[in-house]
């Protein structure tokens, strides 16, 4: 409920008081509103009473009902708005045709997007029985642009089903404009194509898995409107987080709206003149049913299916070639569209740099459909630079040869377990460099990748799916961050264990949503496999770490007695530390 109501009131006014402004507001909330509709009938008595406003299309301030509301139409839209209270938007008229300008240049936005979306780039409309509802209203309380809202859950076999927009009535305050860096039309120009392409997913197919989701709608902000470019401010949420979030990962801290920027490598790979990747993605999805179709947790469609079957038939290709291919791109920054914005795309974060040689065998874990860099610098004593490496089936390597701001592939040795650097010593160590890049490309966490430069080689394992290993099956989109808490895993002997679950939890909803907890888990992820795989050969060390965990997992389940704990704590430190001041100031006073 924290999303609703009195706390996202709340929040405004501290911010108001004390003068503190979120970066933004949140991009979209249709899917809080997806679940809340469906959890409803699950909901206590009074919970419902106080959210069942939020359930239905809105009843505008001054108004009695969602049909009471003015209205004004355009070709494809109907836009409701109110004349009065809190809701109401800017009704200026200069052309004095009863019509506030405002709800005009919203039509007109909205059918820009549309002749877009549908008319230029071939996507199906959404179904409407007349013309599609827009509700202008104040959302600077619950701090979002906008959403979409479907009407009703589709009766199997159907699929589709019909939606509505809800945004804000102006964009005009400082959380919407990140402080004037945006003006409120281009918000409301952005707000538009995202939340629209939202209701054409929705007629494609309601169950569609929310991450791909919104990628696709933050992508098409892009697609629509060029010239804003507020979606670049959300790669920084999964860019440099590559190793840690997965690609399919469920709303994770904003990051499920920086991955948009994977559908534009597989537009540079794929799209012709006649042919659109993206959009056979969600036609593909339109024929598919939740029924016989691998589901999320929330039971939606999986997505990893869907895309590695539209690129293997339609395009020759597949998703772990293309995810290998987005990952090269990322640290190359060779992308072929939109150039003029290449400098707002963030840089590839390096897990490790090597300087000294030789590099001994080196295991690295990965989360399912995550990626990593390794850089190698240039020395003079290694004329030649030979890596060797060991891996499991999931993973795949490629090894990048930087010289004189040239970035070239190189070609592996026969066999495909070493790769020959020829020329290394002579590179120059200030500008060149070799990187490793490594990539899980299957739906399966702990897939491994053993390098080294002294010929070594070290065990990689394969990834057990019982013990720590994401199957592809329902938990696929539903883990946040998408890494097994491996340390924890090996001491409860189960990825799937309750206390496990819940430092998972833990991870998602407090260290991923912020930039500190996305560094701790990105050293956790580095350095906790190593340490696992130990345990996990030791029953007496498993028992060692489940005390050791207890006390954090206590905080996890009892997060209220843990912080009355620690202020009891705090206080008494202080009441000692003061006592104990004071005891000095009699003894020099003595003295």
């Amino acid at each position: 409920m924290s999303k609703f109501g009195q706390q996202a009131q709340l929040t405004k006014a501290l911010q108001s008081v004390f003068g503190v402004q979120s970066y933004h507001a949140e991009r979209c909330r249709t899917d809080l509103y997806r679940n809340l509709k469906r959890d409803f009938i699950s909901l206590q008595p009074a919970t419902q009473k106080t959210l069942a406003k939020y359930v239905g299309r809105p009843t505008l301030s001054g108004q009695l009902s969602p049909t009471s509301s003015p209205s004004y139409s355009s070709a494809h839209f109907t836009v409701h708005y109110t004349t009065t209270g809190a809701d109401a938007p800017d009704l200026t008229d200069l052309d004095a045709d009863s019509v506030p300008d405002h709800v005009e240049r919203v039509a007109a936005v909205f059918e820009e997007v549309y002749a877009a979306e549908v008319t230029t780039m071939g996507y199906r409309p959404p179904p409407v029985t007349s013309k599609y509802d827009v509700y202008l209203q104040d959302l600077t309380t619950q701090q979002a642009y906008g959403f979409t809202s479907e009407d009703r859950v589709p009766t199997a076999p159907a699929v589709s089903v019909g939606s509505y927009i809800q945004i804000d009535k102006a964009f005009s305050d400082s959380m919407f404009t990140v402080n004037g860096l945006y003006t409120a039309d281009q918000m409301l120009q952005i707000t538009a194509a995202h939340e629209f392409h939202h209701a054409i997913q929705f007629g494609y197919n309601y169950y569609f898995d929310i991450w791909y989701g919104e990628a696709t709608s933050t992508w098409m902000e892009d697609q629509v409107y060029d010239g804003v470019n507020q979606c670049y401010s959300y790669l920084t949420d999964y860019v440099p987080l590559g190793s840690t979030i997965s690609l399919n990962a469920a709303l994770n801290g904003g990051s499920e709206y920086g991955r948009w920027i994977f559908n534009r490598h597989l537009a540079e790979q794929h799209d012709t003149q006649n042919t659109s990747v993206v959009r056979s993605i969600w036609e593909k999805l339109g024929t598919l049913s939740p029924t016989s179709s691998p589901k999320t947790s929330a039971g939606d469609l999986q997505m990893p299916p869907v895309i590695d079957s539209v690129l293997v038939n339609s395009y020759g290709s597949s998703l772990a070639a293309d995810f290998l291919g987005f990952a090269k791109k990322v640290y190359a920054r060779n992308w072929s569209s939109h150039v003029a914005d290449l400098n707002r795309i963030p840089a590839a974060s390096i897990a490790a740099s090597y300087w000294s040689y030789p590099v001994p065998s080196h295991v690295v874990t990965m989360p399912h459909y995550t990626f990593a860099f390794y850089r190698f610098v240039p020395s003079a004593g290694v004329t030649n630079l030979l890596l060797t490496f060991t891996k499991t089936t999931g993973a795949q390597v490629s090894v990048l040869k930087k010289s004189g701001g040239v970035i070239s592939e190189v070609a592996a040795n026969d066999g495909g377990a070493s790769y020959t650097v020829t020329g290394f010593g002579s590179l120059n160590p200030a500008t060149d460099e070799v990187v490793v890049v490594l990539a899980n490309t299957t739906n399966v966490d702990g897939h491994q990748v053993s390098f080294s430069t002294d010929g070594s080689t070290s065990t990689t394992t394969e990834p057990n799916v019982n013990t720590g290993g994401n199957t592809g099956g329902s938990t696929a989109s539903g883990g946040g961050g998408g890494g097994g808490c491996f340390i924890a895993t090996a001491a409860y002997g189960s990825y799937l264990h309750p206390k496990v679950a819940e430092l998972r939890a833990f991870r998602d909803h407090y260290l991923m949503t912020n930039a500190p907890g996305r560094l701790f888990v990105a050293a956790y992820y580095r350095l906790s496999p190593p340490i696992a795989d130990v345990i996990a050969r030791h029953e007496w060390m498993k028992g060692g770490v489940r005390c050791l965990l207890l006390p954090l997992i206590l905080a996890v389940e009892h997060p209220a007695a843990a912080l009355a704990l620690l202020l009891l704590v705090l206080v008494a430190s202080l009441r000692w530390g003061a006592l104990y001041l004071k005891g000095r100031a009699r003894e020099a006073a003595a003295a």
